[in-house]
């Protein structure tokens, strides 16, 4: 008899023991769902922070220039034709001043409005930037933009003119007290600088007003003077970038001496 009662008790505890198995295992399929559903999560806030804040923080700055991107490359075409004789510098630079009169004509000026900078965690707070950058496309499609987006778009669009043959195009950021600006440069043979700047309508030119190209020194302190009135005396450069370049500078000297190294 006894040992009756021992075996129904053992059998009523496996059956215990199963059923607890049996909700464990469904808890446990439970959570690794909602550990997936947060990992998933996480991974898309995080990509949806870097995508905004690339805008503001101006990370990742050289994914900006995109000579490969389809808009930039008909756009391209429609203004130039395409470099039809690789050999002929004289049309290069008659196509570079095209594009040039094409984005100083057609891209309107606009200042940025307030942009989000979202925290590392949803719970944080928002802040919010009047700085915001845009991609060519974007600014094609907007047709506005302010400095940066019209030296981004230019700088792309020289890169794609000229493929892989001429890849001297880059923007240039300069900076003084009372604010900043960004235009484009194109470094020539001989330490010769030319300087595209369609937001301020400045290119390096002769006394006839065609393209040119000068002396480095001479033409980045050309450049600097002509903005020197509304950014302060002490204007300088900061930063040269491209698609495949991001160089900070502490002054006009440094990137004098760089540039002359090149």
């Amino acid at each position: 008899m006894r040992y009756s009662s021992l075996d129904s008790e053992h059998r009523a505890l496996i059956s215990e023991h199963q059923n607890l198995k049996s909700s464990y295992d469904t808890l446990q399929s439970g959570y690794s769902s909602l550990q997936s559903s947060y990992d998933s999560y996480v991974s898309d806030y995080g990509a949806l922070r870097n995508q905004i804040n690339q805008r503001t923080l101006q990370q990742g700055v050289k994914d900006f220039i995109t000579p490969l991107e389809t808009a930039v490359k008909s756009k391209v075409l429609q203004i130039t034709g395409g470099w039809s004789n690789p050999s002929d510098w004289n049309e290069f630079w008659t196509d570079v001043k095209a594009m040039y009169d094409w984005v100083v004509s057609n891209i309107e000026y606009r200042y940025d409005g307030l942009s989000p900078i979202l925290p590392s965690s949803p719970s944080g707070n928002i802040e919010y930037s009047d700085e915001m950058w845009q991609f060519p496309k974007e600014t094609l499609n907007l047709m506005k933009g302010d400095c940066e987006d019209m030296a981004v778009l230019l700088t792309s669009m020289i890169l794609s003119y000229g493929g892989t043959k001429f890849g001297g195009a880059e923007c240039i950021s300069i900076e003084g007290s009372l604010g900043g600006h960004v235009g484009v440069q194109i470094l020539v043979a001989g330490d010769k600088l030319t300087i595209l700047d369609p937001a301020g309508k400045y290119y390096t030119q002769t006394w006839y007003g065609s393209i040119d190209s000068k002396d480095i020194s001479t033409e980045i302190d050309n450049w600097l003077n002509y903005w020197q009135s509304e950014m302060g005396n002490d204007v300088r450069v900061e930063r040269v970038f491209s698609n495949d370049l991001d160089k900070s500078f502490s002054s006009t000297s440094e990137y004098i001496s760089w540039m002359y190294s090149r």
